[in-house]
């Protein structure tokens, strides 16, 4: 059997013709010089997240400079390539039928996208490194797992992990060709897109109730909860349950469930384990595999303790608005919780280590850097509420006292403002104003050694 065939209608690029490209991501930026280094390139997110897109993407920037002979695309989920999945080792005839086809001269760049649907990979990948200098590879997974156990051991000092997630804010404006001012200065960032706040905030509104997906901000709003449903059972029935040989499918499901069900709250495994009718180390388990698919996270509550770490409750997030809202039970009220989740997505799109903290009071996210609290956040819809607002800025002043910091933030709806409190200041930002901030962190990669 002969690849030759599905190659060349996937390589079209090798016809002259151009890949869809979409709208550009800002994560693209920090993987193209990583395109000249030997390492193997993965990059991993969620089902329908843009991960195709974004080679097709770091393809286009290729050609500028590089033969389209020297360019091998394949996208291995397709029902083609059946036998690979039967016989990783059929990855050779994949790669010499483009050989024999193309005949290219000098370094090959390999695009493998959705490689977990071949068992096995990881060997062949790793063979061909060591053997072959000319040989770059670019992978996509739909898993975050494809990176560990015997992966991360195959492969150690060899791969680069970069992760997609659905549209940022930036993204989103992007597609809508609304055109913003974007700063690592926040105070710059409100003052410059003042005038459009509104219009911003009703982008906001947008996004809690159908989150960022790609896909689904390109179809019509009624066609919307049905695709990201489908999302959704994609994720249960073809990331999880075969991967992880889920015997008691109604118990995950249930707990997918109520988890979406929870965002931004408390949760412990014992007590969902005691609703669910399962053991809670099975609930940690669940945790786990929701975590490597994409579709849900947990932080942990900050202590120097990590036996307090993990005996305290964690908080659960969603990796999408409007995917949570398709299919778990909501309420109207819900708009501050999915604020929050957007805080989280975005905290975590930005590779920060993050915590919640509570003492007396209690602090949504704490960033910590290597061994240092750096940041302290609360979210907080409205905060015309005196009660709510004194609540919000005790817990802050609190946390400063405990980690030694000078600044705190809370996140609002349209509210800004910097309140001193003796040699502690609070820094109310807009939710919209935050979001359009540049980070002047590195963003984009883990490094897998």
């Amino acid at each position: 059997m002969t690849y030759e065939e599905i190659l060349i209608k996937q390589n079209r690029h090798w016809r002259g013709d151009q890949f869809p490209t979409g709208i550009e991501r800002d994560i693209k930026s920090g993987i193209i010089p990583f395109l000249e280094t030997k390492y193997i390139l993965a990059i991993t997110g969620v089902r329908r997240s843009g991960k195709t897109y974004l080679l097709y993407q770091l393809i286009d920037t290729l050609l500028n400079n590089i033969p389209p002979e020297n360019i091998l695309y394949a996208n291995l989920d397709d029902p083609a390539y059946v036998r690979i999945r039967n016989d990783p080792q059929s990855l050779n005839a994949l790669y010499s039928d483009y050989l024999k086809s193309k005949n290219p001269n000098g370094k090959t760049f390999v695009f493998f996208d959705e490689v977990q649907s071949i068992p096995g990979w990881e060997k062949w990948v790793k063979s061909m490194y060591d053997m072959d200098e000319k040989v770059k590879f670019i992978i996509t997974g739909s898993n975050a797992s494809m990176l560990s156990s015997d992966l991360a051991t195959l492969l150690t000092g060899r791969n680069l992990q970069f992760e997609v997630f659905p549209f940022n804010f930036a993204e989103f404006l992007r597609l809508k060709n609304e055109k913003v001012t974007r700063s690592t200065d926040v105070k710059e960032v409100y003052e410059m897109n003042y005038l459009k706040k509104d219009t911003l905030r009703h982008y906001l509104l947008q996004i809690f109730q159908f989150g960022t997906f790609p896909e689904i901000l390109q179809v019509n709003e009624n066609m919307r909860e049905f695709i990201m449903k489908e999302y959704y059972k994609d994720i249960i029935y073809r990331d999880i349950i075969p991967r992880f040989d889920i015997r008691h499918v109604s118990k995950l499901e249930e707990t997918a469930y109520y988890l979406l069900s929870n965002i931004s709250n408390a949760l412990s495994y014992h007590k969902i384990g005691n609703l669910i009718g399962a053991h809670e180390n099975t609930i940690k388990d669940y945790f786990s595999y929701f975590e490597r698919s994409y579709l849900a996270f947990q932080i942990h509550m900050f202590a120097y303790s990590l036996k307090q770490q993990m005996k305290n409750p964690k908080k659960v997030y969603s990796i999408d608005c409007g995917l949570r809202n398709a299919v778990a039970f909501n309420f109207s009220r819900d708009i501050g919780r999915l604020m929050e989740n957007l805080v989280y997505i975005e905290l975590k799109r930005r590779n920060y280590d993050i915590f919640y903290w509570k003492n007396k009071n209690e602090v949504d996210f704490v960033i910590r850097q290597g061994r240092n609290i750096t940041e302290l956040i609360q979210v907080s819809y409205d905060i015309e509420d005196k009660k709510v607002r004194k609540r919000e800025e005790a817990g802050l002043l609190e946390a400063m006292d405990t980690f030694g910091l000078t600044k705190g933030v809370i996140i609002t709806d349209e509210h800004y403002q910097e309140i001193e409190f003796d040699d502690k200041k609070i820094i109310y930002i807009p939710l919209w104003a935050w979001l359009l901030v540049y980070s002047q962190e590195n963003e984009t990669t883990k490094l897998a050694f």
